[in-house]
């Protein structure tokens, strides 16, 4: 695909890394020549020194031919003014990256201004992470499909759990209580799609799969409720903590927020007046003492300086807090240090870039048996977790799964119905696939990118 990126900031760039290491043809343009080089360096693309609302430089980068354009640029409007451009010239897919409220509040005038496919906002989908990653405290990894209606959640099985000790064949009753199934075990860093002979035991990280809703119940049946989390300490009060207050507070948890700027204290407890909101320096231990963080279930440290992040976390295992997360750019940091667990950092840059990237890998893709829609791969790149759109000519249809030769290490997870309503179905082997529905699979097999891929 030829795809242009406009703005090769933090997000810019980790976007630009991410494709370069696909099939596609990449220029990057950005006004800072420094920026420009550092990228050439680090990745097979093209790159052009230049305003993206200068008409001209729209024209010489070729819009009119590209693909994709994305405008990922800090400034909301040079994202607007440049898509509208690039829609003018010809450009194919546009993707715009807004973070002011004023936009963001009225997405869908800005998609017909410009012409625009999607908006994103790194600042809430980093928010939105860090929030399901609390209401599933005990969850390594959640992830969301089919319009948020299929949830998929990692949890490390526990000591009392009724899953200890049976092989998968044998856990069919219980498992059928939530109707959810178990896709993905990582026992002791071996990953493996589990087949009815696998015995589960206490200490393996489980993947599972269902409806928002019976996953929801499977959690709480696995994890006790007096060990889940409610008073959340917050440090920082830029954009992704605004975003995340308003997500706490709407399902309920207690939030605390500490932020150094009076300015920034006083707009955000305006603006959330059922948060605790204190004006002082978040990284000083003192600080943190007089604020009792031994009594809080959850710290997340998100301030703009790295180094602060980490030592605030530092803090908060010293002080025995069960769920830590802070805001880490530069991960090279924690890998120098071997002081954090990398699961409990997260980048909203990474967010927005996983986000665009599984919308390009699903247009790239595409074929006349089945679309990509989404892509997700986990566990080191171990393991894909891919949803497909099934059109025509597929070699699965009127089928059961049963009767079908899957490849190794391959599995049909969910299958949502067209024909009936879109009911979700956790899929069995008397499960069939008819024209139209979409399916959920999870494989190790690389290159798939079509339904019939995962055959034999």
């Amino acid at each position: 695909m030829n795809i242009i990126i406009l703005g090769a900031g933090k997000v810019g760039s980790y976007l630009t890394n991410e494709l370069s290491l696909q099939d596609h043809d990449i220029l990057v343009i950005d006004k800072d020549k420094d920026v420009l080089n550092r990228l050439l360096e680090q990745n097979d693309v093209m790159a052009l020194e230049g305003d993206g609302c200068d008409i001209e430089i729209l024209k010489e980068a070729d819009v009119s031919s590209c693909d994709i354009f994305i405008a990922l640029t800090r400034n909301d409007d040079t994202n607007i003014i440049s898509a509208a451009l690039a829609n003018s010239l010809g450009a194919g897919e546009i993707i715009i990256r807004l973070r002011d409220s004023k936009y963001v509040n009225n997405v869908d005038r800005i998609k017909k201004l410009t012409g625009s496919n999607l908006v994103i906002n790194p600042e809430y989908l980093a928010a939105k992470e860090i929030q399901r990653s609390i209401k599933y405290s005990h969850a390594r990894n959640v992830q969301t499909f089919m319009e948020d209606r299929v949830l998929m959640m990692e949890i490390v099985i526990g000591e009392n759990s009724r899953l200890v000790g049976k092989r998968l064949s044998e856990t069919t009753s219980y498992l059928d209580d939530f109707d959810i199934l178990i896709g993905i075990v990582n026992d002791n860093g071996k990953i493996t799609i589990p087949n009815g002979n696998f015995l589960l035991e206490a200490g393996q990280k489980i993947y599972i799969l269902g409806t928002k809703e019976d996953v929801d119940l499977f959690y709480k049946a696995e994890i006790p409720e007096n060990i889940r989390m409610q008073d959340i300490l917050i440090i920082g009060a830029g954009p992704v903590s605004h975003h995340l207050t308003r997500l706490l507070l709407e399902r309920n948890f207690n939030v605390t927020i500490i932020e150094i700027s009076r300015e920034k204290a006083i707009d955000i407890q305006e603006n959330f007046t059922d948060a605790v909101v204190i004006n002082a320096d978040g990284s000083d231990p003192d600080i943190l003492e007089e604020a009792r963080i031994d009594t809080y279930d959850s710290v997340i440290s998100l301030t703009g300086i790295d180094e602060e992040n980490i030592l605030i976390s530092l803090i908060a295992q010293r002080y025995g807090i069960e769920k830590i997360i802070a805001k880490v750019n530069r991960t090279n940091l924690l890998k120098l240090t071997g002081i954090l667990d990398i699961d409990a950092t997260f980048t909203p840059k990474s967010a927005a870039s996983n986000y665009i990237n599984r919308l390009i890998r699903s247009k790239y893709e595409a074929s006349d048996i089945s679309t990509l829609n989404k892509l997700y791969r986990l566990e080191s790149d171990e393991v894909e977790v891919l949803e497909f759109e099934v059109s025509e000519n597929s070699l699965i249809f009127d089928k059961a799964l049963r009767e079908v030769n899957l490849k190794d290490d391959t599995l049909v997870a969910i299958i949502e119905h067209s024909e009936l309503n879109g009911q979700i179905e956790v899929a069995t082997g008397n499960s069939v696939i008819d024209l139209g529905d979409r399916v959920l699979v999870i494989t190790k097999t690389r290159n798939i990118s079509k339904i019939d891929d995962i055959l034999e």
